[in-house]
């Protein structure tokens, strides 16, 4: 089995850029501006990171077990897989959104022509 080596200093860099980004995510969390259920989300995505750096002869191991010839094609597989289910995931969100949206647009305009007909008979 190859060994993968990560120079140290990208290393360090890419463990500190880590966890800036995961004190961030809790920080956000916790101050209410991001929702629980993406902060968890963005947590795991950081510890995958987190693993993959700390740990780079686990992925090598699990590229060649899947037959990948080479470890930086895992890595952007992984990435690229990773990053469209979270794609995937918030295109869904958009569109419940998006469809709520349209559900409430329609209340208020019910609403509103209620309120206006109720002022028309009072007057």
């Amino acid at each position: 089995m190859q060994a993968v080596f990560i120079p140290p200093v990208l290393k360090g860099l890419l463990i500190i850029t880590i966890l800036i980004i995961l004190a961030f995510v809790i920080y956000s969390s916790i101050k209410s501006n991001m929702n629980v259920r993406y902060a968890i989300l963005w947590i795991v995505w950081a510890l995958f990171l987190l693993w993959m750096v700390l740990f780079p002869a686990t992925a090598y191991k699990v590229s060649q077990l899947l037959g990948i010839q080479t470890f930086t094609t895992f890595l952007f597989l992984v990435m690229i897989g990773l990053l469209f289910m979270f794609n995937y995931y918030l295109y869904v969100k958009t569109s419940k959104m998006a469809n709520e949206i349209k559900r409430l647009n329609y209340e208020v305009a019910l609403l509103k022509q209620k309120d206006d007909k109720e002022k028309l008979e009072k007057e």
